[in-house]
C-alpha cells in the first residue's frame, strides 16, 4: 500500500505508484526508484512453462531444455527497477536493476551535466515522455528510466523536479500540473499579457 505523498522535509521515503522516493538525510541527496508495472510472471512465462511440461511429457527433453533456456535468457535481461541518485554538489548515478539479479549503473559527475530535460519519443500510436541527462562533450543523452517509462503525470514531474533541485540547487516546484518553474510560469504570463 502507498504512502501518502508528503512534502514535509523530514520525511525519509514515501512512494507514489509504481515509484518510491528516498531522502537521505541533510536532504542533500534524493534516490528515486521506479518498479517495472509487469510482475515476475507474465502470460507468456505461464504459456512458456506449460509448453516446456507438455514437452516433458512426451519425453521430448532436447525441445523442453531449449525452451527452458531461451526463456532463462530472456528473464534474465527483463528490467525490474531503474533509478536515479541525485547528490547535491557531486552528481547523479543511473542504474538499471535486471530480474536476473544483475545490476548496470552509470555515473555522471555534476560537472559534466549540461542540463537535465524531459523530452517526447514519438511512435506511430503513442507519444512517451521520458526523462534526459545532457552530458557535456557527449552527442547522447542519458535517458533515464528508459525501460520502465514512467508516465508525465506525477511521477516524471516529480522526479525532474527534485533531481533538479538536487542537482542544480533550486526550490523544487511541487506544483505538477506544470513542469515549468514558478518564475518561468510568472515571465510566461508577462509576456502573454504584453501581447
Amino acid at each position: 500500500m502507498n504512502k501518502p505523498v508528503s512534502r514535509d522535509e523530514d520525511d525519509s521515503t514515501y512512494a507514489m505508484g509504481l515509484m518510491t522516493c528516498n531522502i537521505l538525510p541533510g536532504a542533500k541527496a534524493r534516490e528515486y526508484i521506479v518498479r517495472s508495472s509487469t510482475g515476475s510472471i507474465g502470460l507468456i512465462d505461464v504459456l512458456l512453462w506449460i509448453t516446456i511440461f507438455y514437452l516433458l511429457w512426451y519425453f521430448h527433453f532436447k525441445y523442453s531444455f531449449c525452451l527452458l533456456l531461451v526463456w532463462l535468457f530472456l528473464k534474465r535481461k527483463s528490467v525490474r527497477q531503474e533509478s536515479i541518485l541525485a547528490i547535491r554538489d557531486v552528481g547523479v548515478q543511473v542504474k538499471t536493476v535486471y530480474w536476473g539479479g544483475s545490476s548496470v549503473s552509470r555515473f555522471i559527475n555534476r560537472l559534466k551535466i549540461e542540463d537535465i530535460i524531459i523530452n517526447e519519443g514519438i511512435s506511430f500510436w503513442q507519444i512517451k515522455s521520458y526523462m534526459a541527462i545532457l552530458v557535456k562533450g557527449e552527442d547522447k543523452m542519458v535517458v533515464v528510466f528508459e525501460n520502465t517509462l514512467p508516465k508525465l503525470r506525477p511521477i516524471l514531474l516529480r522526479v525532474y523536479n527534485g533531481t533538479r533541485a538536487i542537482i542544480f540547487s533550486q526550490r523544487p516546484n511541487l506544483n505538477t500540473e506544470s513542469f515549468y518553474s514558478n518564475e518561468e510560469q510568472q515571465q510566461q504570463q508577462q509576456e502573454e499579457e504584453e501581447q
